[in-house]
């Protein structure tokens, strides 16, 4: 692997590691949504392996994390208009936004 590829996907895995660990997701539970091994997993946030297009996909639509993100380290969302995101949401999306809320809530909580 050459050097430019090896610290981009150094940089990626350290992304990805953090907004794992602020959804408070474990590396198992994002392995089984990957559809590979923890150990394969842990070699996405070491660095050792990069994600490809459809694993990205994949961690946006599941818990939203922003490919342009974890691919650059620049977050294009910076400010979240929670106004606007419910009045332009359908009933399913704002339950899953409830929910979400919610568990964080919880999670906060407990610590």
């Amino acid at each position: 692997m050459d050097k430019y590829r090896k610290e981009a996907n150094m940089l990626i895995g350290k992304r990805l590691r953090e907004a794992r660990v602020r959804l408070g997701r474990s590396q198992a539970e994002i392995a089984t949504l990957l559809d590979v091994s923890e150990e394969h997993y842990r070699k996405y946030e070491s660095g050792a392996t990069g994600l490809s297009a459809v694993k990205l996909l994949l961690l946006y639509r599941k818990y939203g994390m922003d490919p342009t993100y974890l691919i650059t380290g620049i977050c294009l969302h910076s400010e979240f208009d929670v106004d606007y995101y419910i009045a332009n949401s359908s009933k399913d999306q704002k339950d899953v936004f409830v929910d979400r809320v919610l568990a964080y809530i919880a999670r906060i909580v407990k610590q």
